[in-house]
């Protein structure tokens, strides 16, 4: 789906010339270098390093919960926010 591509350029998971969309609409990739969600996302991995390196591990799986778990819910709110938008026009 349409918004499903858009997340995912937005995320930086797919290369410009994957889909078509109308040349008027730019999607830029978010986490481009220096972003403001690049230098965000740069923040929480050096906090997950700080953490894992606290309690002695180079992993911890309870962490990577944590991550996934946001990472998942901002992709459902991206998405659902799309739908409303779509309907708003």
């Amino acid at each position: 789906m349409q918004k499903e591509l858009i997340y995912e350029q937005m995320n930086g998971f797919l290369e410009e010339d994957i889909f078509s969309i109308p040349k008027e609409i730019t999607i830029e990739n978010e986490f481009a270098e220096g972003t403001e969600c690049s230098q965000m996302y740069e923040r929480a991995y050096l906090a997950k390093q700080n953490l894992c390196r606290r309690l002695g591990q180079e992993e911890d799986n309870d962490i990577e919960i944590l991550i996934s778990s946001m990472e998942n819910i901002a992709r459902l709110l991206s998405l659902k926010m799309y739908e409303y938008g779509r309907r708003e026009h």
